[in-house]
């Protein structure tokens, strides 16, 4: 079981890794399309600007790792024939779902 959660781990963080840059990128093209400038860097801005800039990252980097999340959880159940460490199929819906009970990591 150790085994498998290490490989889980790994798996989902190459799955993070290359959303969280695909969102990165678009969120930065969104907004120079949008504003026509570069995104606030180093308190650079207005407090307005500043503030949109961190909702817009922070929205895409949350919509990313959930869906890095689900990617990578059907992917391991695609390739392996069993639910990830931490996931359980659903008999009804046969989709996953995390457990609820929650062992130590």
């Amino acid at each position: 079981m150790v085994g498998a959660k290490i490989g889980w781990k790994l798996v989902l963080a190459a799955f993070t890794l290359v959303v969280g840059l695909v969102a990165n990128k678009a969120v930065s093209t969104a907004w120079k399309v949008g504003s026509g400038g570069k995104p606030p860097k180093g308190g650079q801005g207005g407090y307005a600007e500043v503030v949109t800039w961190a909702v817009a990252s922070g929205a895409a980097a949350a919509a990313a790792k959930l869906f890095a999340e689900k990617r990578a959880a059907a992917y391991w159940l695609k390739s392996t024939g069993y639910a990830p460490p931490g996931y359980e199929q659903d008999a009804v819906k046969g989709v996953l779902v995390k457990s609820v009970a929650k062992d130590n990591d």
